[in-house]
């Protein structure tokens, strides 16, 4: 396939992407939770968790599954055009189930018929996601094509949302827009597939080998799928819609944190999926080793900043009838650091290994816990009560990671600047303090305290030598010299 691509580009081509992905959500949000409410958004919130759970059986694990062993073929355009067009039948047939499911779901259950046509239209990314092929475009390392693909139909997306949503009763054309810019890109995918691979028949298809794994995986998207998305279904049962609306506001700067940071390591899967079936072990190390670091010292600046200026933000993206969001977005900062080491570990390290097994372990666990404090909680304490159940969730996701991890790699090794990372922060909330004192405006001081932070906290690990910091830098460097 090709000259094997720059892992900076790939990973900066991914973070303009994820980048697009998180700008659009926060302009969009920040918009239509002005026009439309915390009720109308949380109608919105709750459908979209509702479709998650077809999404995720139409697609059976085929991300991860197929990024993975598509990865490993890349070279051989015959053996990959085969493989996939073994996951288009297999994709194709479970996406047939997932929607007639939803269907049954949509008839059969008043609540969700009530949502009447937000649900049929948000229903309509189960067969796009299986036209999708996201998994082909990354095993191939096509990064450049997602990025630009990405900010186009953000930006149509985006376009729509102002041209159409413009009151309170605006619901149906808002999950239109989320619609489009979320799922519309994948028809796109399907048409451009043509210059991978081949959709003419070659050979006898061969499905019993892909059942196992794939299976593994789904069990594994599926519990992944209770703890990251079931606190919202089980918030809107509960509570109800405007409950959903706050939790949504809550969660969802965190979570698209959580996404910029992680969108470094997404980039990991392919890439040590062909060092694994080489055989490269060294790479494999250094390439694990700096991953953590990388998302380290990303991650725990974010989550303190995030926890310190929660008020602000919350007035600036949101407005003042979510203020009281604001206390839920503090219990979910740890989340900043807590997921990226656990998607790090479980999705872009143990899936490349074939762990599925250990993946599973932790997301069971993780989903179980969630599901019980939900319940304990919600009904007591609302969207905080889903934050705390969220936080502990994923902390206990996290410490069976930490437990996985050093059977395959050293932890000393992988936590040996962690220290710094926790060092360097210790100034944000003393620069936020003083900057509240200063006669500026919110919005002006919250600018300031970014730019010092982040002006203070590099300078500090460049202080204390982070070879993190150093070996970006020096890539960095490389690549514009290129």
């Amino acid at each position: 396939m090709g000259q094997q691509k720059s892992l900076l580009k790939n990973s900066l081509f991914n973070v303009i992407k994820t980048f697009t992905s998180i700008v659009f959500p926060i302009v969009t949000f920040a918009f239509a939770s002005r026009v439309l409410g915390e009720t109308g958004i949380g109608k919105v919130s709750f459908v979209k968790s509702i479709v998650s759970y077809f999404v995720m059986l139409a697609m059976l694990g085929m991300n991860y599954y197929g990024t993975r062993e598509a990865a490993k073929l890349r070279e051989d355009a015959a053996a990959l055009g085969k493989f996939a067009r073994e996951m288009l039948i297999i994709n194709g047939c479970a996406t047939f189930v997932s929607c007639m499911l939803a269907l049954l779901c949509y008839f059969l259950i008043p609540r969700i018929y009530g949502y009447g046509s937000i649900f049929l239209i948000s229903a309509l990314a189960i067969p796009l996601q299986g036209l999708g092929m996201e998994w082909l475009y990354q095993a191939v390392e096509e990064y450049r094509y997602i990025a630009i693909r990405s900010v186009l139909f953000q930006v149509i997306g985006l376009a729509g949302l102002f041209a159409f949503v413009r009151d309170a009763d605006d619901v149906v054309p808002y999950t239109v827009v989320l619609l489009v810019a979320g799922s519309g890109s994948y028809i796109l995918n399907f048409v451009n597939a043509r210059k991978y691979i081949s959709f003419r028949r070659c050979g006898p298809y061969r499905f019993k080998q892909h059942i196992k794994p794939l299976i593994w995986l789904f069990a594994m998207a599926l519990s992944i799928e209770l703890y990251t998305i079931l606190d919202s279904t089980m918030l809107g049962f509960i509570k109800g819609d405007a409950a959903v609306g706050r939790y949504t506001a809550a969660v969802k700067i965190n979570k698209t944190v959580n996404s910029l940071i992680t969108s470094f390591g997404v980039v990991l899967i392919p890439r040590l999926s062909y060092y694994i079936g080489k055989k490269k072990d060294d790479q494999v190390r250094d390439l694990v080793n700096k991953t953590y670091n990388y998302m380290f010292m990303l991650s725990i600046p974010a989550a303190v900043g995030l926890f310190v200026l929660s008020d602000e933000i919350m007035l600036l993206f949101s407005g003042r009838g979510f203020a009281s969001a604001a206390v839920t977005m503090r219990i979910l900062t740890p989340i900043v650091v807590i997921i990226p080491f656990s998607v790090i570990t479980n999705l872009q390290i143990f899936i490349p290994m074939a762990r599925e097994k250990l993946i599973l372990q932790s997301t069971l666990a993780g989903a179980v816990i969630n599901f019980t404090l939900n319940q304990l909680l919600i009904p007591h304490y609302a969207e905080n009560g889903a934050a705390v159940a969220t936080v502990v969730a994923e902390a206990a996701v996290t410490v069976i990671c930490f437990v996985n991890i050093g059977r395959f790699y050293s932890r000393k090794a992988i936590f040996a600047k962690y220290y710094q990372y926790w060092v360097a922060s210790m100034p944000i909330p003393i620069i936020a303090a003083v900057c509240r004192l200063l006669p500026v405006g919110r919005w002006v001081g919250m600018a300031i305290v970014v730019v010092l932070s982040v002006v203070v906290y590099f300078g500090m690990l460049a202080l204390m030598k982070n070879s993190c910091l150093i070996d970006a830098g020096r890539s960095i460097k490389k690549e514009f010299k290129h």
